[in-house]
């Protein structure tokens, strides 16, 4: 058996077609780019959404004081931080956002009166208080784009020009911000 060789050398001899194996590289070289390219558009996106995410919207509220009583418009509310979202406009709050609103109302007369809190024409009164000389009460209330939170004090006095309330402040926290706004 001396003309015949082994297996191994005999394919070894053989010459191999480098047309296939060249081919095979370039695609499968192809698929590692694409996926390669495909990782580092994902990578630039996620760190583009989280630079825009970075900076939250502004929380919803305002604090508002009230002191001095006309006897044609009320208490009338001014707000002593200009950097308020939440604006006074004709003695009432606007909101600017759907949601639950934490409505803080605190406030000492110097006699009875009667303290009414409203949010929209036509329907109930958040807070309805009587013959009352002080408040401090705390209410949640759903609020709506375009309502307007506003207080309604009366008093049965002969003398409303001396009614006058000391520390009345009127404080406002939008509670889920991400709800529809309108700025």
């Amino acid at each position: 058996m001396e003309g015949v060789q082994p297996l191994d050398e005999n394919v070894g001899n053989t010459p191999r077609p480098r047309f296939e194996k060249n081919k095979l590289l370039l695609v499968a070289s192809a698929i590692q780019g694409l996926g390669l390219l495909l990782c580092l558009t994902y990578i630039c996106l996620h760190f583009h959404t989280l630079r825009v995410c970075e900076v939250p919207p502004p929380i919803q509220s305002i604090k508002v004081q009230f002191t001095k009583y006309e006897k044609e418009k009320g208490f009338i509310l001014t707000s002593q931080n200009k950097d308020d979202v939440m604006k006074v406009q004709n003695n009432s709050i606007v909101i600017n956002c759907d949601g639950f609103y934490l409505i803080s109302l605190k406030a000492y007369f110097s006699q009875e009166v009667n303290v009414s809190l409203h949010y929209r024409k036509g329907q109930r009164p958040l807070l309805v208080l009587s013959q009352i000389r002080s408040v401090d009460s705390i209410v949640v209330a759903s609020l709506a784009y375009k309502d307007k939170v506003y207080l309604n004090v009366t008093t049965h006095s002969s003398f409303p020009d001396s009614l006058h309330a000391n520390g009345g402040e009127l404080i406002l926290i939008h509670q889920n911000p991400g709800e529809f706004c309108a700025h």
